[in-house]
């Protein structure tokens, strides 16, 4: 199995009172099911237009009550961002979801809304489209059988979908659903409030037919709006055997390798969060958007090249960190031991 992951192209941009009008109830936004099934620790594989990943992860859970959020984090400016939530556009309620990130030095972020929902006691299906250029600009697509997710991603820079080109096709299980009960429990998630009210944010487009933006300063919903994430800084202490050597930093919901340098393959298989590349020049790492709650975090060399830590990689011991929300921790982690 593969564990290290290369850059992706984004797979995918998505009271009452007197007088006033009433708050719609949940089954008056199409497709608002989707904020519930969403939710979980999704491992799996992924076939995109860059090649095929034998192990890749979603860990989406609520950040407010009526957000769900997930990221791909590759490395420094290198991220893959997907959310769903409920947005208001023109006085109207509808499911939306956004893809953004770092690529590089590339800033980008994408728009998308529901345009069709289709649930059954079997299966739940759902269709997101490019909130300004439609289906024939972008879409996405989500299909949850039991507890499996079937998440594929279409787009075509020419503006037409006649023949849809797919950047990403995931299907995974969902190994972890107790990771986002704490935040479901804290948000009462869902809800069927407005997370964004988009205004004229699509209006005056760098592509009038995307609802695409490639500076942080324009993006009607930047990470500065996101609440309940945080951000932990990494410094990774090398010594003589990992200095000036490219390193795999992994998040995880349980430890990887013992003080003995014992790997758990078990978990790495299941519990991990992230797989992060460190750079040779690297000394420190800034993980974002990170959801509060307890992880291990694992360095590694890799010496044989097989993405995952290894009888005969050198690395250090998991080490735990409790991240509380909304803010920036800090730890330090040791290079030590040669895993058994």
């Amino acid at each position: 199995m593969k564990f290290t992951l290369s850059i992706l192209l984004a797979c995918l941009y998505l009271l009452s009172a007197c007088g006033k009008p009433e708050e719609p109830s949940s089954t008056d936004i199409e497709g608002y099911d989707l904020l519930s099934h969403i939710n979980g620790h999704w491992v799996g594989t992924n076939q995109t237009s860059f090649g095929f990943y034998e192990w890749f992860a979603f860990d989406f859970r609520p950040i407010s009550a009526s957000h769900s959020h997930s990221i791909y984090e590759g490395g420094t400016n290198q991220n893959i961002i997907n959310s769903v939530f409920v947005g208001d556009l023109n006085g109207e309620q509808k499911i939306y979801a956004r893809n953004g990130g770092w690529l590089g030095s590339q800033y980008r972020a994408t728009y998308f809304v529901l345009d069709r929902a289709t649930e059954s006691d079997d299966e739940s299906y759902y269709r997101l489209v490019d909130a300004v250029g439609g289906a024939d600009r972008a879409y996405i697509e989500f299909r949850f059988r039991q507890d499996s997710i079937f998440f594929d991603a279409y787009k075509d820079d020419s503006g037409s979908l006649d023949q849809p080109l797919l950047h990403m096709e995931f299907k995974g299980s969902n190994r972890n659903p107790t990771y986002s009960e704490s935040a479901i429990q804290h948000f009462d998630y869902p809800q069927s409030v407005n997370e964004v009210e988009f205004g004229n944010a699509f209006d005056d487009l760098i592509d009038p037919d995307s609802a695409l933006f490639l500076e942080e300063d324009d993006d009607p919903f930047p990470k500065s709006d996101h609440g309940y994430l945080s951000d932990v800084s990494i410094e990774i202490i090398r010594d003589a055997q990992s200095d000036n050597k490219r390193l795999l930093l992994y998040l995880s919901k349980e430890e990887l390798i013992s003080e003995a340098g014992i790997a758990n393959y078990q978990n790495i298989d299941n519990s991990v969060i992230r797989t992060i590349d460190i750079q040779s020049t690297e000394d420190v790492y800034r993980a974002t958007y990170l959801h509060p709650d307890t992880y291990y975090c694992t360095v590694f060399l890799d010496n044989d090249e097989n993405g995952f830590p290894s009888e005969g990689d050198y690395s250090s011991v998991s080490l735990n960190k409790i991240i509380q929300p909304e803010m920036l921790e800090t730890m330090a982690i040791e290079m030590s031991v040669t895993v058994q």
